[in-house]
């Protein structure tokens, strides 16, 4: 019969818990509008998985603090002194998740929103201390039930705060434009080339060794430097910013994927951290589909676009290119790598297959652009993030244990080679560099081992092998090459939402004031500055840009 009580009292916990885990996801969701049926419905769906495994902690320090009490300890099926000591773990517990949730998606609030979580933390803290403050004075009182009625409208009062002090949902939609800006004439050309994974803690050693000399030409001849992002650090997050100079907090760019839990009807833009929520896939209660911006922000393309300039932008690469490799792609992995050119191991496959990617994909966008000659080209290569995912424990064993002798002797170079085929791409882009055409060189984040408990998970969950990653956003790197260019800059402090305004101010456009990066005007000469003042307007989207008249 114990049992069955202390059952019952668990379950409420695990209820509890499910609450404000709903709350949590409810928070972060920005996107969405509070609804106390998504509320309601979303922590029954959590109930089966965390609802469940709370209530077994919750059976276990029961049980375990009764067999090691000097008393025999009754309960009843609604017991006070369980419920008010268990909510208070349990909302300390959560405490700790909250936090770092918001720590982990800081860049989703503005700061009003972040009053708004910050009320709710500090709401949770009262809850749980107020919980164990509660039970001692039960006992100091000599067992006074108004002691347990108080507390428990107080924990009713805390919950509804909580519920109140949900951040408000942005809208989803902007004003109509009201205001027209003339464009002025753009002579200038732009050549941006995207490398994902870039990072000096490759490029500096590799630099010393003479291995990339294309690489040392822009570092001498340009400005140069890291480039900080942000978490959540995922691809389509950072080219939002990068292309609109703006945090997630205003492009609302949360997500490749939304996702569904269970038989809940409404999607999700995110999903909590530190949960192993995203498991919950490998169990079918998470489903996951491709994801549509709620909001379409003016972005530097569409900008380009309106301003008269031609532009090819191409950052996806299409895997109906995969069947064959071609044999020029084939004879420059041959000269790439020599001695793997017959390498059968199953561990060096995405090597193999992100370097024919990039090669193939680098190839046709190429001739695409010569065909085309754009004022404004954008190139997106993917490739060498997937082979450091792969390849860090070879290049770095000492970091590691367990990592083979022999294997890290065979591949231990493969990043490194990855990166002079790199240089080599930059190389045929400074030779084809017009006049009037400066080159950018860019990696939104670098890369970094990934903690030992990480890469067990990766291994349970059928994904073994991913050694590192860039999800606490390691610095990434750029590079700026073009007669306008500063030689032999080091810019410190460059961010990725600086990107799009300092291309504004490059080629004579007005920064939007609620932008939150900055035109980092330090990168060009001084000559240059001195004539292009930086001007601004309060946003790209109120205001439209009308093309200069032929």
């Amino acid at each position: 019969m114990k049992f069955l009580k202390a059952l019952l009292n668990s379950l409420l916990c695990g209820l509890c818990f499910c609450f404000l885990l709903a709350l949590l996801v409810d928070g972060l969701n920005i996107n969405s509008r509070l609804s106390p049926w998504f509320l309601a419905g979303l922590s029954l769906e959590l109930f089966p998985i965390y609802g469940l495994a709370a209530t077994v902690l919750s059976l276990l320090v029961f049980f375990i603090t009764d067999f090691f009490s000097a008393k025999r300890n009754n309960i009843f099926f609604v017991s006070p002194t369980f419920l008010t000591l268990g909510f208070s773990l349990v909302i300390l517990t959560h405490l700790l998740i909250f936090q770092a949730n918001i720590r982990h998606f800081r860049s989703f609030f503005e700061p009003p929103v972040l009053t708004h979580l910050n009320r709710q933390k500090a709401v949770l803290l009262s809850l749980g201390l107020l919980g164990i403050t509660a039970v001692i004075l039960f006992y100091r009182l000599k067992k006074k039930p108004l002691v347990f009625w108080a507390s428990g409208v107080l924990f009713a009062a805390g919950l509804a705060v909580l519920v109140w002090q949900r951040p408000p949902a942005l809208p989803s939609h902007r004003g109509i434009k009201t205001s027209v800006l003339e464009a002025p004439r753009i002579e200038s050309r732009l050549t941006l080339l995207g490398m994902e994974g870039l990072s000096f803690d490759f490029i500096i050693p590799l630099l010393a060794e003479g291995q990339l000399p294309n690489f040392s030409l822009l570092v001498e001849n340009g400005s140069w430097g890291r480039l900080s992002g942000f978490t959540p650090n995922e691809s389509e997050v950072l080219g939002a910013s990068l292309d609109t100079g703006k945090l997630p907090a205003k492009h609302r760019r949360l997500s490749a994927f939304s996702y569904r839990l269970g038989s809940h009807p409404q999607r999700l833009d995110v999903i909590p951290r530190f949960l192993f929520f995203s498991q919950l896939s490998k169990l079918g209660f998470l489903k996951s589909a491709p994801a549509e911006p709620s909001l379409r922000l003016t972005d530097l393309w569409r900008i380009f676009s309106d301003c008269g300039l031609s532009v090819l932008r191409r950052d996806r690469f299409s895997e109906a290119g995969t069947a064959s490799a071609g044999q020029k792609a084939e004879t420059a992995f041959s000269l790439l790598f020599p001695d793997m050119r017959y390498e059968t191991s199953p561990l060096f496959t995405p090597a193999r297959q992100s370097f024919f990617r990039d090669s193939l994909f680098e190839e046709e966008v190429n001739q695409e652009r010569q065909r085309l000659q754009p004022q404004v080209f954008s190139l997106t290569l993917s490739g060498l993030n997937t082979v450091e995912k792969y390849f860090y424990q070879y290049s770095f064993p000492d970091l590691y244990s367990g990592v083979d002798a022999a294997e890290a002797a065979r591949f231990g170079s493969v990043i490194e080679k990855y990166y002079r085929f790199y240089d080599r791409i930059i190389g045929r882009y400074l030779t084809s560099l017009k006049e009037d055409e400066t080159l950018i060189v860019y990696s939104p984040h670098g890369i970094e081992p990934l903690p030992f408990w990480k890469r067990l998970l990766g291994w349970v969950s059928g994904r073994p092998g991913v050694s590192a990653a860039h999800e606490q956003a390691p610095d990434g790197v750029i590079f700026f090459y073009g007669q306008k260019i500063a030689r032999a800059r080091n810019i410190e402090g460059f961010r990725v939402i600086d990107l799009a305004p300092t291309l504004l101010y490059f080629l004579g456009l007005p920064v939007g004031r609620d932008m939150d990066g900055i035109a980092r005007s330090q990168v060009f000469v001084k000559e240059f500055t001195a004539e292009n003042p930086i001007f601004t307007i309060s946003s790209y989207e109120d205001i439209r840009i009308k093309a200069p008249e032929p």
